[in-house]
């Protein structure tokens, strides 16, 4: 039984060396976008050069979204200078990355700052279009109790059809 134990000890030791001396994968850090491209590599550049260009950053926003890295584009956001923070493509990319973060009230409250912007600046009929539908949204979900839709998703999904609703009338 004493061999069984010293042979046992010496392999669990020997494994712990191999795997302390072996070559492993590169670990990458948390807030690199590796996979994110040339065309996300090149926003960002041009938002380093310039951060007072409020369509650059928001572009940038737009793609880190679009690659599901919504942690990265709240953190661009975050930097952004003080003269354009409160732009309304600048706030509606912050509402939009809170909702992806998973905080639909915060998100709602971003939203309606935006949507309040667009009464005193112009905003374009598309971006106050898509606006105005994700404040909708967002106010049903916080409604529905929903913070993070990922996280409920058959109340996520009511919250998106009751909003979603368009009353007709037929005027037969």
């Amino acid at each position: 039984m004493q061999h069984v134990r010293w042979t046992v000890l010496a392999l669990v030791g020997l494994g712990g060396l191999w795997a302390a001396v072996s070559p492993s994968g590169r670990v990458a850090p948390a807030l690199v976008g590796e996979r994110l491209g040339p065309e996300v590599a090149a926003i960002e550049a041009r938002v380093s050069a310039h951060p007072e260009d409020a369509a650059a950053l928001a572009a940038l926003a737009d793609a880190y979204l679009e690659h599901s890295a919504p942690g990265l584009a709240q953190a661009a956001l975050a930097r952004a200078p003080r003269s354009i923070r409160d732009l309304p493509p600048i706030a509606d990319a912050r509402a939009r990355t809170l909702w992806q973060l998973g905080f639909a009230e915060p998100a709602l409250e971003a939203q309606r700052r935006m949507l309040d912007t667009c009464t005193v600046v112009h905003c374009s009929p598309a971006l106050l279009g898509r606006a105005q539908r994700r404040e909708r949204l967002l106010s049903e979900l916080v409604r529905r109790g929903v913070d993070d839709p990922l996280r409920d998703p058959a109340r996520s999904e009511l919250a998106y059809r009751v909003s979603m609703r368009e009353v007709t009338l037929d005027l037969r």
